[in-house]
């Protein structure tokens, strides 16, 4: 077997031999988000200061104590024009949050997440093009504050490592984005 497949196996034992695990809300929502690049993606001239877009869909799964599970995918657009650089990214994660106010989707909380990120990076200069579709895991940190039960907004920070292929060339590309997030749950 092997150690990634007995680790998530040992977790998942211990999750459920640790007592209830008794959900009290469940809720679905959408975000929309202007992502800020940073670090390489800022820096190796693909979108320079260029913001991005994004929009995606989570589900708020709520416990006892202030304490949630968010399942989520997001997408994200940047573009910048002469010559046209375009870098999507699609991510699935969950992210763990925690209120302040020990009630679920009330007043402030902070969290963090893992995930798996797709990106596409496209290059198109004068007489040649060049893509790739590299994929990695990330990691994101956030703070946020739900005004209402319907409606709130967050500060993400997310870490991905990207190694896409481009007119022969290998670079490493650490993609961190700073993300101002509105947040509607039905």
């Amino acid at each position: 077997m092997r150690l990634s497949f007995r680790l998530a196996l040992c977790l998942t034992g211990a999750a459920l031999a640790s007592g209830q695990i008794n959900a009290q809300d469940i809720q679905f929502g959408l975000q929309g988000t202007l992502a800020f690049p940073t670090s390489d993606l800022h820096e190796k001239a693909l979108v320079d200061n260029s913001l991005g877009y994004g929009l995606g869909a989570h589900a708020l799964i709520g416990f006892p104590g202030g304490h949630a599970v968010v399942p989520r995918i997001d997408y994200t657009y940047f573009e910048k024009t002469s010559p046209t650089r375009r870098v999507q990214m699609l991510q699935i994660g969950a992210d763990y949050n925690y209120f302040f106010s020990q009630r679920v989707n009330q007043g402030a909380y902070v969290g963090g997440g893992l995930g798996f990120g797709l990106a596409k990076f496209e290059v198109d200069q004068a007489g040649m093009s060049d893509n790739d579709t590299p994929n990695t895991a990330y990691a994101a940190f956030s703070g946020g504050y739900m005004f209402n039960r319907n409606m709130g907004a967050e500060l993400r920070y997310v870490y991905a490592k990207y190694k896409p292929e481009l007119f022969g060339a290998k670079p490493e590309i650490t993609s961190p984005t700073i993300n101002a997030t509105f947040i509607y749950r039905f």
